[in-house]
């Protein structure tokens, strides 16, 4: 029939249920992906995310803020002042690795590998040290891990300093830190969502202080982090180690010292600034177990591997200034890093990491191999003279930049349909071999 109506097919339970689960999801993928984008690029001028190391790295030159001297970044994205390299054979490099706690206040003189490097250079000896500060905010042992093998690593440090996990322990869920099939794994994959991080944040740290205080006293410690012990950063701590020690380097760790303890008040974590980890723990003594598991697992993984350890946790813990060492949580004040530059100072020498017998041993083998480079490049220059009849000045320019590999420097010249017996002209000479140095 003419005009008839025709029914409209409406969508079933099932259906709505996963177009609205496919909605939903594409709007907390849309945030996840802005709160990155404003992680990585905006949050803070002096640092951004480099998306080819997987790591964050420091913007170089100086960066102002409100109320506090400027974050100072040198050209190849250190905090501190430039160094030179290659460095001169008399110089011990260290290169002291760590989150917030190792870059703040992030000048170039004060954070506390600064201080390290005046006391040990206060001597008049012939012989140098070179601390390098390669902390910054925000890193846990597995972006610590890529800071290493892309940053660090290429700078050939005699020592690595590692002073590491706080990152790890506040936001990190202590449920993904065990090995706990299903949902350990789970729990992993939301503690790395940028969405999620902020949403804790948001309320663990500027909502919960306002509703709720946190428990103080004996009735504080319930045991829930009596036995805990987080796997998952001590397999990325061992991976660090490992990979200082691959790249040639001695490797010194360090626990985790706090202002937290379980004499604790209301009114002394207030003005400690004192705050909590991102998630549910709301408790001091708790606090100070889940500090201490993370202590336990450094001083087993040094000595599972056989590396110095300054315990800072302990050299800290029993001093009638403990409070005035720190200005919150973790983060030290001027006088703490004097300290802990002190401790630290003290342990390289007693370690037998500074002993001149090692250092003259690395600085001989340093010599002996710029000599075999020398020697090499000689002998390149001598086949270049012999064979292609190019002054002494200018196969010694060639053999600089090609070296022994003579294949590749007549792959070159064929390139340039450059005969044996034709020399080239020096512009053809400076366009094609850019590498051999001609002016």
């Amino acid at each position: 029939m003419i005009g008839a109506s025709r029914k409209t097919r409406a969508f079933g339970p099932i259906k709505t249920a996963m177009l609205s689960a496919i909605l939903v999801v594409l709007v907390l993928g849309t945030v996840e992906v802005a709160v990155r984008v404003w992680v990585y690029l905006f949050r803070d001028p002096a640092e951004r995310f480099d998306f080819a190391t997987g790591t964050f790295v420091l913007v170089p030159g100086e960066h102002a803020r409100v109320g506090a001297s400027p974050i100072q970044v040198n050209s190849r994205g250190f905090v501190g002042p430039e160094f030179e390299e290659p460095r001169a054979l008399a110089v011990t490099r260290i290169v002291a690795l760590g989150d917030s706690c190792t870059f703040r206040p992030g000048t170039a003189a004060e954070p506390y590998p600064a201080r390290l490097s005046l006391r040990l250079n206060s001597g008049n000896g012939a012989h140098r040290y070179q601390v390098i500060n390669a902390g910054i905010d925000g890193l846990d042992t597995q972006l610590a891990l890529r800071r290493l093998m892309t940053k660090v690593t290429a700078l050939k440090p005699d020592i690595v300093t590692v002073y590491l996990g706080w990152n790890d322990l506040m936001k990190f869920d202590p449920a993904g830190q065990v090995e706990r099939p299903g949902l350990a794994l789970m729990v992993r994959v939301m503690d790395r969502l940028w969405l999620i991080k902020g949403m804790r944040k948001l309320v663990f740290y500027y909502i919960r202080p306002y509703f709720s205080a946190p428990a103080t006293g004996p009735a504080s410690r319930t045991g829930a982090f009596g036995n805990h012990r987080p796997v998952m950063f001590e397999s990325s701590l061992r991976l660090v180690i490992r990979a200082a020690r691959n790249a040639g380097a001695k490797v010194l760790v360090m626990t985790l010292p706090s202002v937290v303890s379980d004499d604790m008040t209301l009114d002394d974590l207030r003005r400690a600034g004192v705050v909590f980890p991102y998630y549910s723990s709301y408790a001091v003594g708790d606090y100070v177990d889940l500090i201490a598991s993370y202590n336990r697992s450094i001083r087993e993984v040094a000595g599972v591997e056989g590396i110095p350890l300054v315990d800072l946790a302990k050299e800290i813990e029993g001093r009638p200034d403990r409070r005035r060492l720190f200005v919150d949580v973790m983060h030290l004040s001027e006088r703490g890093r004097e300290l802990v530059a002190d401790i630290l100072a003290y342990r390289l020498r007693e370690s037998g990491l500074l002993s001149s017998s090692r250092i003259a041993r690395k600085t001989c083998l340093a010599l002996l191999d710029r000599l075999e480079r020398v020697r090499t490049d000689l002998g390149s220059a001598r086949w270049f003279v012999n064979e292609s009849r190019y002054p002494l000045d200018e196969a010694w320019a060639i053999a600089r930049a090609y070296g022994s590999d003579r294949a590749r420097y007549e792959q070159a010249r064929q390139r340039a349909s450059v005969t044996a017996d034709v020399r080239p002209s020096a512009p053809l000479e400076r366009g094609l071999f850019p590498e051999s140095g001609f002016a």
